[in-house]
């Protein structure tokens, strides 16, 4: 086995320390956390190798990890965090700063005893209230080739894993579980990093289950998040599933996201906000995003998308620039607000697909509404953001190069308003269109200030009254054809 032939403290044999020699109890009563350490130094001093967590419950407070080291949390182990936020040096529990070649894997559990640093709230869909607490509770910062693969983490005070202005981390098999009511419960962040893969895991928490952002920290330089991949996830949330941004001040490039399950959990106090929400509102630039092979299950908006100008960390702000994102093969059951793709006037958001897009709303509109949606600007992106839309499957406005290929659209309960709305929207292609459900006098698509768009309708329910409106000055070269079988 890897851990036979154990060492002695001081002395460690085929780079392996097992912290029960440099005086680990594993009781859960005595803090293990110097012991921890010591033996992350020992085997740092000489090279690197593995510090070991036999079986037991180990309480520590903050452990740091060298370089060339592997924290190792083998099954029937546990590294559980202090419930004192005084033994946090440096806020996490576990943390690296400026390593390389470093590992957690093992099979174990950690626990973030994050109950000791909420205050509960029944009253309230958050635990509001949260003392100082140890967040993120896995930081990885400034490092290089770090895997986190093979661990259970559970009930995180805050974060879950952060990843800063790193490169080269994989996080693979992890299983990370936080309260649904705990504030700021993020499973995996992201931050001005490149060369990252997460696979292969459950996200559980209460705010973003997966997101990437690219932030403005005082006296730092602005990051770039690139070169990252996400795959064979399952994910829930009471915030959003995955999410690009929302601090956005640097640029994000070169990301996919592929063969994942959203859904929401039984009993959860809300549905996850999105599915995927690809946001940029600080100045930053999105270039070169693809979401394929996703299926959702009563998640609120399947898909939002969102070029705004809130500005933090800019002295004057300006939009980004959003363009070149990819959506296909996307299943979603059960959504409750409309899918839309916003940029703002004179800055819109460009060559956007998607294909093979199947959405069902649970709908249940009784007014259809008109187009005096507001721009909202500066505030916050969050798909609800604009209230009801004027479309119950789509909804876009301030685009360029917008394509839907093989999108079917449908609603549970009658829902007059028309399945999709285009407004401000300039070279659209929309083709095998499919609406499954249609109600009142609302035409099925309306197109309102399309400039040079073309429509091929492969279907929708018979007794439409009205298949297109086309309105506004700004509609000139549009083209619907109807090929729908009645």
């Amino acid at each position: 086995m890897l851990w036979a032939g154990l060492a002695v403290a001081g002395a460690p044999r085929d780079g392996i320390c097992n912290v029960r020699e440099y005086g680990a109890t594993g009781d859960g009563k005595t803090n293990d956390g110097a012991a921890i350490q010591r033996a992350i130094e020992d085997c740092a001093k000489a090279g690197g190798g593995v510090a070991l967590l036999p079986a037991g419950n180990y309480l520590s407070g903050s452990v740091v990890l060298r370089s060339h080291i592997t924290l190792r949390i083998l099954p029937g182990a546990t590294l559980t965090g202090s419930r004192r936020m005084e033994d946090y040096n440096p806020p996490h529990l576990v943390s690296m700063s400026g390593a390389e070649n470093v590992a957690i894997d093992g099979g174990g559990l950690i626990h973030g005893s994050g109950d000791a640093f909420r205050r509960d709230r029944d009253d309230h869909p958050y635990l509001l209230g949260v003392r100082p607490r140890p967040s993120p509770l896995l930081e990885i910062a400034d490092s290089r080739d770090v895997r986190v693969q093979d661990i259970r983490i559970r009930d995180t005070p805050g974060w879950g894993i952060h990843v800063l202005r790193s490169d080269g981390v994989a996080i693979r098999s992890v299983s990370l579980v936080s309260p649904l009511r705990g504030p700021n419960t993020d499973g995996i962040d992201i931050d001005s990093s490149r060369n990252v893969r997460v696979s292969d895991s459950y996200i559980e928490g209460g705010d973003d289950a997966i997101v990437i952002k690219t932030p403005k920290r005082p006296g730092a330089p602005v990051g770039t998040a690139e070169n990252i991949t996400i795959t064979n996830c399952v994910m829930t949330s009471t915030s959003n599933c995955f999410k690009l941004g929302t601090e956005s001040t640097g640029d994000f490039k070169n990301i996919a996201i592929s063969n994942c399950v959203m859904f929401k959990k039984p009993g959860a106090f809300r549905a996850p906000i999105s599915g995927i929400a690809i946001e940029t509102v600080d100045g930053g630039t999105i270039d070169g995003l693809v979401a394929s092979n996703i299926t959702m299950r009563d998640v609120g908006t399947p898909i939002f998308v969102r070029l705004g100008n809130r500005g933090r960390g800019m002295a004057e702000p300006k939009p980004g620039v959003l363009q070149n994102v990819s959506i296909a093969n996307v299943v979603a059951t059960g959504g409750l607000v409309t899918s839309s793709v916003t940029g703002l006037p004179g800055h819109l958001v460009r060559q956007v697909s998607l294909d093979n897009i199947s959405i069902s709303m649970k709908g249940g509109e009784g007014t259809a509404g008109g187009l005096a949606v507001p721009e909202l600007a500066d505030h916050y992106p969050e798909a609800w953001m604009f209230g009801t839309l004027p479309a119950y499957g789509f909804y876009a406005r301030h685009a360029e190069g917008l394509t839907l290929r093989n999108v079917r659209v449908r609603w549970e309960a009658e829902d007059v308003r028309p399945a999709m709305v285009f407004d401000d929207v300039r070279a659209l292609t929309v083709d095998g269109f499919q609406a499954g459900t249609a109600a009142g006098e609302a035409p099925v698509v309306r197109l309102h200030n399309v400039v040079d768009g073309w429509m091929g309708v492969a279907r929708v329910p018979a007794g439409v009254r009205k298949l297109t409106e086309v309105t506004g000055e700004g509609s000139p070269g549009v083209r619907v054809v109807d090929g729908a079988p009645r």
